[in-house]
């Protein structure tokens, strides 16, 4: 299983974003492109992927973003609005890791993080 994220902004994002996120997610991390380039993967150093980043995706259509999400705060989401997605390892670390690329770069553009489900171990903590 894996823990979800998406990074929903107004502004477009640029590369300088990108790799901003990656830096702030852990300048350790191994890069990789798969999917053609569709997917960038931040790996450990034995090469396993944490996360799994998805090319950013322009959202046109009233009501979709909460079609797929559910309601994200009192309002509906205003589009057009950009969608960046992220599969993590549904461990601490991947958590963790997702999280600061996410923050990092919803911060730099302006924007929202949602969240599918607790973090990992939440639960437990409770």
């Amino acid at each position: 299983m894996t823990y979800d994220l998406v990074v929903l902004t107004r502004k477009s994002f640029n590369v300088q974003d990108i790799v901003a996120g990656m830096v702030a997610a852990g300048g350790e991390l191994l890069v990789r492109q798969v999917a053609d380039g569709a997917v960038i993967q931040l790996c450990d150093e034995a090469e396993q992927p944490l996360v799994a980043i998805e090319v950013p995706m322009l959202v046109q259509v009233p009501g979709e973003v909460e079609r797929v999400l559910g309601a994200i705060g009192d309002a509906p989401v205003e589009v057009p609005v950009w969608w960046m997605e992220m599969r993590a390892a549904d461990t601490d670390r991947g958590a963790d890791l997702a999280h600061a690329f996410a923050d990092e770069v919803a911060g730099r553009v302006g924007g929202q993080t949602w969240v599918g489900q607790p973090r990992p171990g939440e639960a437990e903590r409770a």
